[in-house]
């Protein structure tokens, strides 16, 4: 539907009528219309560089509103300089009146009127229809400022370097967490979206915060170069941004130096939080520890004990090193043929040592717990995971092994839950999804559980833990070939890999194949060790009970956590109803 234009009609003059047809004829003579189509392009140009300059240099949002207003004046002073002036042979002239007689009112004057109402309206859609429309709706979320750190990016020409951009990551998350009234998204939530192709407002949208830090990271040696870049996520225009370049030594001020940019930027305050250590070479052993930890094989556990111990070498006081050392050693039984007691003595002293330079550290407590688990001790494992969570309820591996504590006295759907909470907390932890997988196995949910050891693997493709679980999950639908397949990629030692593949066969019913990889586990149990709970499991499985029973006697002897399982592996089933099985039970407090 056309709108009504209302037309200005002007007063007669004397010795002939000055009509609209003439004044826009006269318009046209003098270039006016020229002078407004240039002045419009500069003004469009203007706009729309200072807005992106204002972002940077983090000027107010009152600057642009000036700015518009400044051009808007200066449409009424460009038609009125262009009325009275023009350019001629480069030089400025006034421009000779058009043949008419005077009126009451100038035309001038008329000219700069119309110029003047012309801007009216220009400014008016800026400030009301523009900024309506380019406003979002206020939110609770928006209400108090917030923010989410996205994953740095490792830039380095080595993959390895990927723990420092992670560590980054995740301090920046904590030390922002420390910022007055600042709304941090979790880790949890982050995380989630890894992966996903989302632009900036999806991403704020998704999480519920109005402002995105991301950055990369770059190692060179001792050089270390961290991006970083504070989004706004309404109009995604950079509200900070900085590039350092440092020694690694620095790490800790780097650190230090983007919260306190963040918080200038957001106008909050940063409450000072104590470091776990000053020696910033002792926390890059400590990140790397963690990383190879992380990847739960036996050459990176074995690596990471020794990141860890070069750790407290370089701060003899730093309590995180300690409890990684802990749960590096209390693991190592589960990747690597090493008797329980060995490593189990040297972890719990590291993990107490942990506990005297911090009382209140949640992963030393964790560590406590584990060890107790695996030296028979419920009562005391349940007791520390308990104080872990309660220090630090995030702390995903903490509910992990509360979980496991939970698989061994057969409460199934309580250690699900747990699991589920702990993929909560941590959804990029492989051991974390792959401990969800098992109890889908166990209900026998091989879709489900076959999914999730998929995930885990689509995360590092060579994480033995769920190659072993899809060799299990082969072995219970009858693919052979794929388990034994399976089982070729785990990173054993040949002893374990045996009793393995002699389980498979056994379930296969090729008793006789799973009888000579027996011998010959056995055989190499003369020269090196082997658990004692695992070999007896397989020769339960093949119909030698007095066998089994006496190798199973000489594991709870040597308190091998292998016999942990006793309530809920199947290599078990065959041994439950002979009256010894309750003496195991006993044992291992499981009665």
């Amino acid at each position: 539907m056309a709108r009504f234009i209302p037309v200005l009609r002007f007063p007669a003059r004397k010795g002939g009528p000055l009509t609209e047809l003439a004044l826009f004829a006269e318009l046209k003579r003098r270039r006016v219309f020229r002078a407004l189509i240039a002045y419009g392009i500069v003004a469009f140009a203007v706009l729309q560089v200072i807005e992106p300059v204002m972002h940077g240099l983090h000027w107010p949002e009152a600057v642009l509103s000036y700015v518009v207003v400044a051009l808007a004046l200066g449409f009424p002073l460009v038609v009125t300089l262009a009325w009275i002036f023009d350019v001629r042979g480069g030089r400025i002239e006034r421009t000779t009146p058009a043949a008419t007689d005077r009126s009451r009112l100038h035309p001038t004057v008329l000219v700069a009127a119309i110029a003047l109402l012309g801007a009216i309206p220009a400014v008016l859609y800026y400030f009301t229809f523009r900024d309506d429309r380019q406003k979002p709706a206020p939110s609770a979320a928006a209400a108090a400022p917030s923010i989410a750190v996205l994953p740095f990016v490792n830039m380095s020409g080595d993959r390895e370097n990927e723990y420092l951009s992670e560590g980054i990551t995740e301090e920046l998350i904590s030390a922002l967490a420390n910022i007055e009234g600042l709304r941090v998204a979790s880790r949890t939530a982050v995380y989630a979206l890894k992966g996903k192709s989302e632009g900036i407002q999806q991403i704020g949208a998704d999480l519920k915060v109005g402002t995105l830090l991301e950055g990369s990271v770059r190692r060179e040696g001792s050089a270390l170069r961290v991006t970083a870049q504070l989004i706004n996520v309404t109009d995604g225009f950079h509200l900070w941004s900085k590039t350092y370049d440092r020694e690694l030594k620095s790490i800790f001020a780097v650190e230090d130096e983007i919260a306190r940019s963040i918080a200038d930027a957001l106008q909050r305050k940063l409450v000072p939080v104590k470091q776990a250590t000053a020696n910033t070479q002792a926390h890059d052993l400590y990140l790397r520890g963690r990383y190879f930890w992380n990847k739960r094989s036996r050459e990176g556990i074995l690596k990471a004990a020794g990141y860890f111990e070069q750790a407290i070498r370089e701060d003899p006081g730093y309590a995180l090193a300690y409890a990684g050392l802990a749960d590096a050693l209390a693991i190592r039984y589960d990747y690597d043929a090493v008797p329980a007691p060995e490593v189990l003595s040297k972890a719990k002293a590291a993990a107490l040592k942990a506990l005297e330079i911090d009382p209140a550290l949640a992963e030393a407590h964790a560590s406590l717990g584990l060890i107790s688990h695996y030296q028979y001790d419920s009562k005391n494992a349940l007791r520390h995971y308990r104080a872990a969570l309660d220090l630090k309820p995030e702390y995903a591996m903490a509910r992990k092994w509360y979980g496991d504590e939970l698989v061994v006295t057969g409460r199934i759907g309580e250690a699900r839950a747990e699991y589920e909470r702990a993929q909560r907390d941590d959804p990029t932890s492989l051991i974390v999804n792959n401990a969800l997988a098992y109890t889908r196995l166990h209900d026998g949910d091989y879709a489900g559980a076959q999914e999730l050891f998929r995930k885990t693997l689509e995360m590092d493709p060579a994480f033995a833990p769920a190659h072993g679980g899809l060799a299990l999950l082969h072995a219970y639908q009858g693919q052979i070939a794929e388990s034994l397949e399976e089982v070729d990629k785990l990173p054993y030692g040949p002893a374990i890999l045996d009793i393995f593949r002699a389980h498979i066969l056994s379930r296969a019913g090729r008793k006789q194949e799973a009888l000579e990889l027996a011998k010959k586990v056995e055989a190499r149990s003369r020269t090196e060790y082997v658990s004692p709970a695992h070999l007896g499991g397989i020769w339960g499985e093949l119909g030698e009970t007095d066998k089994a029973f006496a190798l199973l006697r000489k594991a709870c002897g040597q308190r091998d956590p292998g016999l942990l399982m006793l309530e809920v592996e199947p290599a078990y089933d065959a041994l439950r109803s002979d009256p010894r099985f309750k003496e195991l039970l006993r044992c291992v407090h499981l009665d």
